[in-house]
């Protein structure tokens, strides 16, 4: 049993290295530069772990200690360069010469045979580039474990120590030992690197898929005003306009491209967010603004607009956002209407809150799709993106408010906005 315990400690000891190292350096947000700092890390990583193997070796055959330290100079060989095997290899020599001076001239003569062994193997198998990574630094720790012990049996022969069934049996231990450490050591490490190169891959994904996102939203959000622009310049292309009609049309055809502008302005600014600029503002003066918007969509999709707001219902907000929010529900509950109906806009005051509803008799949702509202590209429209949706509620948090939707198939929905009052 104490073979097996040193044995399971000597491999916590070689494997807590690599943990750590992925814990402390591949795992943070901005690593270490591999070159500087890296390579250092697992030369003085394998240093320790080669003293710690030397110092408890899992058997000992009439004075022949049998350990795992020549897993850390392979480690620190592959995987930290020339210079942190060289490393690892003179400070296993020192420690050896510190605690058995008379097995030292052995000890030199194996690192004199396994280094240049080891840098030849390296040099030749291009290992890293062949397929399973894990296969030939095992053989390679199998090689070397074999001619360590064919070192130790021949300077048993010259020291004139029989060699019998259970060192031969020994051997053969040590040798399947150092294979099987190594297997798992280098399996540990490859799949940590893949796991790192896979998340740096979806982070990237992510950025991209944001990309993609903010564009796609950009353009629907730009498609609002320029709807209602085009409406208008429609109209105003009628020869039966009067001037006056004109020039409150022109007026608000402005007042469009501006808010197309202002839209452009807040989704560039999401790269470099900036303090939300709020102000007083009395919702039910939106109101004659509002209707002015949605009138000539709802009239063209056969819908009736009513629009009843008490009046004083003052909160902190941003006129721009808040149109932009109120036209983007009611666009939605003109659509849920395809064979025309009525959408009903109120205002009033609950205590310390305002409150505004959007309610159709539109075609309805079920709970699941409820609840999915507001998230990107979800959208019960066929030619929808669900944006529009997803910025309302952004621009109605932004404010300190809740939207809260409730609905039911065939008989419409209700959207209930919640925003403080100033």
């Amino acid at each position: 049993m104490n073979v097996i315990d040193d044995l399971l400690l000597n491999i916590l000891v070689l494997t807590s290295p690599i943990l750590l190292c992925h814990i402390l350096w591949l795992d943070r947000p901005n690593p270490f530069n591999f070159r500087r700092l890296g390579r250092p890390l697992i030369g003085l990583s394998c240093s320790i772990a080669a003293i710690f193997c030397m110092s408890h070796p899992f058997f000992t055959i009439t004075g022949d200690d049998f350990d795992l330290r020549i897993i850390p100079v392979l480690v620190a060989f592959l995987y930290g360069g020339i210079r942190s095997g060289l490393t690892v290899s003179t400070i296993i020599l020192a420690y050896a010469f510190y605690m058995d001076g008379s097995n030292f001239i052995s000890i030199i003569t194996l690192s004199a045979l396994l280094v240049p062994f080891i840098l030849a193997f390296i040099a030749l198998s291009n290992w890293k580039h062949l397929t399973p990574k894990v296969m030939f630094p095992s053989l390679l720790a199998f090689i070397s474990a074999i001619a360590t012990f064919c070192i130790t049996m021949l300077y048993r022969i010259g020291s004139f120590v029989a060699i019998d069934k259970p060192f031969l049996l020994y051997g053969l231990l040590f040798c399947l030992v150092h294979m099987l450490t190594m297997w798992l050591l280098t399996y540990l490490i490859v799949r940590i690197r893949e796991n790192s190169a896979m998340r740096l891959e979806v982070q990237r994904s992510e950025k991209l898929n944001v990309l993609s996102e903010l564009a796609a939203s950009v353009a629907h959000e730009i498609r609002n005003p320029m709807t209602v622009a085009r409406g208008f310049m429609q109209i105003l292309s009628q020869s039966t306009v009067t001037e006056e009609k004109k020039l409150i049309y022109t007026s608000m055809v402005i007042e469009e491209i501006d808010r197309a502008q202002n839209i452009i302005t807040d989704y560039l600014s999401f790269a470099k967010p900036q303090a939300e600029k709020l102000e007083e503002l009395d919702v039910s003066s939106l109101s004659h603004k509002l209707i002015n918007l949605i009138n000539p969509y709802a009239a063209m999709r056969g819908v009736e607009v009513s629009i009843d707001m008490e009046p004083a219902l003052v909160v902190k907000a941003n006129s721009e956002k808040l149109i932009q929010c109120l036209v983007n529900l009611t666009k939605n509950g003109i659509e849920a209407m395809p064979s025309g109906g009525l959408l009903q806009v109120s205002g009033f005051r609950d205590k310390a809150k305002i409150i505004l509803q959007i309610k159709d008799n539109g075609i309805g949702m079920t709970e699941e799709q409820v609840d999915r509202l507001g998230t990107p590209f979800y959208s019960t429209k066929n030619k929808g993106t669900g944006l529009g949706l997803m910025v309302s509620y952004r621009i109605i948090k932004t404010f300190g408010g809740l939207i809260d939707v409730t609905s039911e198939p065939d008989h419409g929905t209700c959207f209930t906005i919640s925003l403080p009052a100033a």
